[in-house]
């Protein structure tokens, strides 16, 4: 194992590209000492933990129309279009079950980020057991708008990725020297401002948390620095990062299976073609 920390982005449907990289790398015994997940980033995270190679993959490809998991109905049932309760329940022979003990005893450190609705601030759960784990990954994936915000023991939550998307500079300021990071977007990816009808829905939605607003609102611009500095960071060779190599053409709740399995399959392609480099960059000293 490594010591180096492991940042996976979020962007829903959009992890399969992490997916298919963390599958090689549990392939080739590649593990981190700390793996920090947004979203997502975070639902792959702890299936890289556990070492279940697959299992984010087959849920997502296999489950995908499986209203139980994904749905509008959900709403109502279970407090967000996507059911996070669905990813640890037993689902018959062909499931795959949740590896909890290999989770509980992995040597690496795994920490989910949300963001708080009192501060809009991020908020780090780090080694998060039984029903505290599921209330950090149901916070870090609760989408504004389509889920409920989550309690937790650390207050009302909502996405990680509004206050903190990718959060390298929180593996830089733990002490890491070596980062990696995985991207759901390619590097010349950046977001448009917030339009005024988002604005209004947040003022109209969340305006009893001013500061959480303030911070779901300037995302956009905060998200174009974060990366403005990856990219920086990257060339000087502070951090390594793999990202698509071309715009990704999945949305965030992408129906069609197909291009879920050819995202899939890219990430596993860019995970194997950088391996060896990869390597060199965790291995090089200062």
């Amino acid at each position: 194992m490594c010591q180096a920390a492991l940042i996976l982005e979020g962007g829903a449907l959009r992890g399969q590209y992490t997916a298919g990289v963390l599958d090689v790398f549990m392939e080739s015994g590649i593990f981190f000492k700390r793996v920090v997940g947004v979203s997502a980033g975070a639902l792959c995270g702890v299936n890289y933990i556990s070492q279940q190679i697959g299992r984010s993959a087959h849920i997502n490809v296999d489950y995908r129309d499986d209203k139980e998991y994904i749905s509008i109905e959900n709403l109502f049932r279970h407090n967000g279009i996507v059911n996070m309760d669905f990813l640890f329940d037993d689902h018959g022979p062909a499931w795959e079950m949740f590896d909890t003990k290999t989770y509980e005893e992995s040597p690496m450190d795994f920490t989910a980020v949300a963001t708080l609705l009192a501060t809009g601030k991020p908020v780090y759960f780090t080694r998060p057991r039984g029903a505290a784990l599921i209330d950090a990954l149901k916070a870090t994936s609760a989408l504004p708008f389509v889920a409920k915000p989550q309690k937790t023991e650390k207050g009302l939550c909502l996405d990680g990725g509004l206050a903190d998307s990718i959060p390298y500079q929180y593996a830089l300021d733990q002490g890491f020297d070596k980062v990696v990071v995985i991207r759901t977007q390619d590097r010349k990816y950046h977001k448009k401002m917030s339009s005024k009808m988002m604005k209004r829905g947040y003022r109209y939605q969340y305006g009893k948390y001013p500061q959480f607003v303030k911070t779901a609102i300037l995302r956009p611009l905060v998200y174009n620095h974060q990366v403005d500095r990856l990219n920086k960071l990257e060339k000087a060779g502070k951090v390594f990062v793999i990202a698509p190599k071309r715009p990704v053409g999945v949305k965030r709740l992408e129906k069609d299976t197909q291009k879920l399995i050819a995202l899939y399959q890219e990430g596993r392609a860019d995970g194997l073609a950088v391996l060896e480099k990869m390597k060199d960059y965790l291995t090089q000293s200062e």
